[in-house]
């Protein structure tokens, strides 16, 4: 097979077309120098020497500034206003050809400038690798394209001093590609005289050339972050190399260090053109037992505070949720989560600092790391082979749909471990064996591959077989004495490292076809440095992450391993997301998984989700009539920029205002009369506003400024329709209980003997597919749950059920030991606990209620009790301040601009603090209505006792009736029948009906009435 190349991508050729066009106006000149003969072709002749040829520049600065300006403006970006460097950079999405372009880039500016000499500046061995194979399979396709000019490439690493000779001395293109390792100290073999240049330093024949400097990821090569506070030792080495210009590429560059940025393709617009594979994500979720603590460390912030997961408790339900602790008043675990099955973890230190971010407990050994877990139901080793199980079957199942639709297409996978000895562990003679994920990837692979679903996949050949032949391990190779070569863990800063980690990356970046191609063995690589970067097979459509990564900035980098669009048996690349479908099988959830991937994006894209910026709106793409998309460009977006500040729209950062959000939701059409007052066609007004539309997301967060205080209406409190009304319910009632226990024993027996069986404990993989990347963020929804069996770590660790059951449900060990076991349903516990106790819980408490309703009975307090236990007092409205929030999402009852309605005519409140919309339509309905004279919604403080808790109804309100005045006190709930509510709510019903009851008859008053009603018809029915 041998790969095809489109020499007519539209994007590529932007970027290719920005370089070219800084130099317009360039003679095609080159400069000559003086260079010293080798030795053996002097013969002894002194003063012998050759002509080097260089590169020259024949333009001033201010043409070059002109020129830039003029490619961004085409490009859609911001024009720079002065050219403060010859460093210009291009910034190319993970998988949309960046070294095609910049190798290309090389041919152009020879073809129209003469420039010959050009030096590849990479981080690793591994790209270096890469580049050189890019090169030599593009060789014919470039010859093809520029008319075969001769060109020569070579790799320098200090051992190869005279090929610098011909890099100066060659007229023809010279393309040097070095890692910055062995140019970044003095000490490298390119500062040294050497002999094979009669002496000379390779670094000054290198500087004479004038090279144009190519950077491939330069956040890593630098050794900075280009925000001026240090330099780091490859910013210096290459400041040294006298360059025309530096061209520095790559998708993640370090936010303050874009100067010059002449094109740029991101992660949105290239996931919006589909240049790169979809992305979807399968977590695995499982059931906790409750039996012991989980906490997991998510991060840490600035001001020593952690967030953690853990087991809350919800009611009766214990419930995995993201808490925030600290080293004071939420430290102690058991507090903050009602479980006093945390009590001994006591937070005791919270390391701050990046890259060390931690947090301590008292009664764990060690800090917990960012990813770290303690208590988790599933061991590590579990969570792994649960991982290479999941990435086998997502392999499987995408090749079998490929042959299904007669798709000539390889599959590979990718699993990142985090050492060598997790694949491959040796013997004391160095013969090599598999190790843990390597014996779990050939026991699974085995298993899964034999299932009916896939068996048809094997045709002939031994699960076995093929389990054994599909893996491979790339990491770095160490040659041991008798030419044995062991995988090694390794880091490239030294000579030798950089030795070994190329053994290993030369293997597999020079098969880089061979591993494309359908019908070989190899489909599945295990690697934890090696395919970090500058290695991206476009036929990578699994990544299994087995590292515990925490907040490492890992997401982007790993899933740019898999981003390149697939290639077919034929070498042609296969275009849309039908089948370009990257699976990440991710060791954290979804949720975390997007959450930090979308921060990376918006630290290395340098915007802010739910923000405008300038530089967002010009580089918007707005379709053509011929296809084709041009960006709406910096004048166009600097005027819809100051548009929207001067409506308020936005603020001075770019920040969305609750004004545009308002005028998106109500579909005003003043926000389309602006933007079409600045940009001219209807594909760009709609580009511009389909733009805002997403960007506008509802905040539920209230902002401080837009709390008020509820003002208490003094003469509504004093006026007759209130006080009658008042003299009605303010009355106060305690109750009994008569219970036949034996009877009530029978019921929850009858309860648990007829319940569900609880399902036992399983996982369940969850595939997000992620469907749009903008400028509002992620946009995901769940496409896929496929059931797991797992091994639980946790399973023999049984609670004490009994006091567990006696908490939650306040009856005594000896009651619930007589249940549980006539019951039968006890063996259940043992395979859930958790699921068991929430159930059984529920039922009993459920049959407890209904049997405390029926035979409940309420009575008036006493008469020889104070007046203050017998009634409620009037002061009850006024002894605590009540405020809200006013606006469209705010709980006090707003006009359509937000603006606070007064209720004073009619209610004790001048405003309405409401708790969701059924109330508040309710509320409206009421202050409409002629026949309700006066309301109140009823403060929290007044409640009803019931056995199931206190209880604070809704609604009170006087109503005038041709046949005199009502008083009515109303519930209103979001369902039409009172079945549908929960047991709890509809016990507290119950009990409210008998306690108003029993307020008629001891009072001596029939017009005072409970309902509940789920709206204003209801209660239309009750008033009247």
């Amino acid at each position: 097979m041998k790969f095809s190349f489109d020499a007519d991508l539209d994007y590529q050729r932007q970027a290719i077309d920005a370089v070219t066009g800084l130099f317009k106006g360039q003679e095609t000149l080159s400069s000559q120098f003086t260079v010293h003969a080798h030795p053996s072709a002097r013969a002894g002749i002194e003063g012998m020497s050759e002509h080097g040829h260089g590169n020259m520049l024949h333009l001033d600065p201010e043409t070059i500034l002109a020129n830039m300006r003029e490619v961004q403006n085409r490009t859609g970006l911001v024009p720079e206003p002065s050219l403060d460097s010859m460093n210009f950079t291009i910034e190319m999405e993970t998988g949309t050809g960046k070294t095609y372009v910049y190798l290309r880039t090389i041919y152009e500016l020879n073809q129209i400038y003469g420039f010959t000499k050009f030096m590849v500046v990479v981080p690793s061995v591994a790209i270096k690798e890469g580049v050189e194979t890019s090169i030599r399979m593009l060789r014919d396709h470039f010859a093809t394209l520029y008319g075969n000019p001769p060109m020569n490439s070579f790799q320098f690493d200090g051992g190869n001093p005279s090929r610098v000779r011909s890099f100066a001395t060659s007229p023809s293109i010279e393309i040097m590609i070095v890692t910055i390792a062995s140019i970044n100290k003095q000490s490298n073999k390119v500062y040294q005289p050497a002999e094979d240049l009669d002496f000379e330093v390779p670094a000054d024949l290198i500087r004479a050339t004038n090279p144009i400097i190519i950077v491939d990821e330069p956040q890593s090569v630098y050794g900075d972050t280009g925000s001026g506070k240090k330099t780091g030792a490859g910013r210096k080495a290459l400041e040294g190399f006298n360059a025309l210009a530096t061209l520095r590429y790559s998708a993640t560059h370090s936010r303050d260090d874009k100067a010059n940025l002449v094109y740029r393709l991101d992660a949105i617009a290239a996931y919006e053109k589909q240049l790169v594979k979809q992305i979807e994500v399968d977590s695995l979720e499982t059931s906790a037992s409750g039996t012991i603590p989980y906490v997991k460390l998510l991060d840490v912030k600035r001001n020593l505070t952690a967030r953690v997961q853990a087991d809350v408790e919800q009611g009766n339900e214990i419930k995995r949720k993201t808490i925030t602790v600290d080293t004071g008043t939420r430290s102690n675990l058991a507090d903050v989560t009602g479980r006093d099955l945390y009590k001994d973890l006591t937070v005791t230190a919270i390391n701050a600092a990046s890259g060390q971010e931690s947090i301590s407990f008292d009664t764990v050994a060690r800090p917990l790391r960012a990813g770290d877990s303690i208590g988790d139901e599933v061991s590590v080793e579990e969570r792994a082979r649960q991982m290479i199980a999941q990435t086998i079957r997502q392999h499987l199942r995408k090749e079998q749909d490929f042959a299904l639709h007669g798709r000539e297409i390889k599959v590979l996978s990718l699993f990142f471990v985090d050492s060598v000895a997790k694949y491959r562990e040796y013997g004391p003679d160095n013969e090599p064996l598999p190790g843990e994920y390597a014996r779990i990837f050939e026991e699974e692979y085995t298993r899964i591959a034999s299932e009916p679903e896939f068996n048809t996949l094997l045709g002939e050949s031994a699960a076995e077989t093929v389990a054994r032949q599909a893996h491979q391990g790339y990491f770095s190779v160490d040659r041991r004495k008798g030419g044995a070569e062991v995988l090694v863990d390794t880091k490239e800063s030294s000579e030798k490292g950089r030795q070994q980690a190329g053994r290993a990356y030369e293997q597999i970046m020079r098969d880089k076809v061979g591993l494309t191609t359908p019908g070989t063995p190899l489909r599945f690589i295990f690697s934890h440095s090696a395919l970090q970067e500058g290695w991206d097979n476009p036929n990578v459509f699994q990544i299994c992450v087995l590292r515990n990564m925490g907040t490492e900035r890992w997401r982007r980098q790993s899933i740019g391993r898999g981003l390149r669009l697939c290639v077919d048996g034929s070498g042609d690349r296969v275009q849309g997301f039908d089948v370009n479908r990257l699976t990440v099988i991710a060791n954290e959830s979804y949720e975390e998984f997007a959450d930090r991937l979308q921060h990376e994006m918006a630290e290395d894209l340098g915007i802010r989700f739910g923000y405008i910026s300038m530089e967002g709106l010009s580089r918007l793409p707005v379709k053509t009539e011929d296809g084709s998309s041009v960006p709406v460009g910096a004048a166009a977006a600097e005027g819809l920029y100051q548009a929207l500040l001067h409506e308020g729209y936005i603020d001075g950062k770019g920040k969305v205002q609750e004004s545009l959000r308002l005028t998106v939701r109500a579909e005003d059409s003043n926000l389309e009369n602006l933007v079409s007052g600045v940009v001219d066609s209807p594909a760009a007004v709609n580009a511009v506003l389909g733009f805002i539309k997403r960007l506008v997301r509802p905040v539920d967060v209230k902002k401080a400024g837009e709390r008020v205080p509820v003002p208490l209406v003094k003469e509504r409190l004093e006026s007759p329709e209130f006080q009658e009304l008042w003299n009605r319910i303010r009355h106060r009632t305690e109750y009994r209980v008569e219970i036949d226990e034996a009877d009530l024993r029978a019921s929850m027996l009858k309860a648990l003997r007829d319940m569900p069986a609880v399902p036992k404990r399983r996982g369940e993989w969850t595939t997000h597919r992620v469907e749009r990347i903008d400028q509002s963020g992620l946009a995901s929804e769940a496409s896929e749950t496929r059931r797991a069996d797992v091994t639980y770590a946790d399973s023999e660790n049984l609670p004490d059920i009994l006091s567990v059951l006696s908490d939650r449900t306040q009856l005594t060990r000896a009651t619930l030991a007589h249940v549980l076991t006539e019951s039968g349903t006890l063996p259940q516990f043992r395979y859930n606990p958790q699921a068991y106790i929430d159930q059984v819980t529920r039922l009993i408490n459920v049959t407890k209620e209904n049997f405390l309703v029926e035979g409940l009975r309420y009575e008036l307090v006493d008469a020889s009790r104070p007046d203050s236990e017998r009634r409620y007092a009037l002061a009850l409205f006024s002894e605590s301040e009540t405020a809200g929030y006013t606006g469209v999402g705010g709980n006090i009852v707003s006009d359509a601009d937000g603006n606070a309605i007064s209720f004073e005519k009619k209610s004790v409140y001048q405003y309405l603090v409401v708790d969701s919309k059924t109330e508040k339509d309710f509320a409206l309905e009421l202050l409409k209505r002629s026949e309700v004279k006066a309301f109140v919604k009823l403060p929290a403080s007044f409640t009803i006792p019931t056995p199931l808790g206190r209880y604070n109804p809704d609604w009170a309100l006087t109503v005038e009736r041709t046949d005199g005045s009502r008083y009515i006190v109303f519930e209103t709930k979001g369902v039409s029948e009172e079945a549908l509510l929960r047991p709890m709510e509809q016990g507290k019903i119950a009990s409210a009906r008998i306690h108003f009851d029993a307020v008629k008859d001891g009072v001596g008053i029939n017009d005072l009435e409970y309902a509940v009603v789920s709206g204003i018809e209801g209660a239309t029915a009750v008033m009247e």
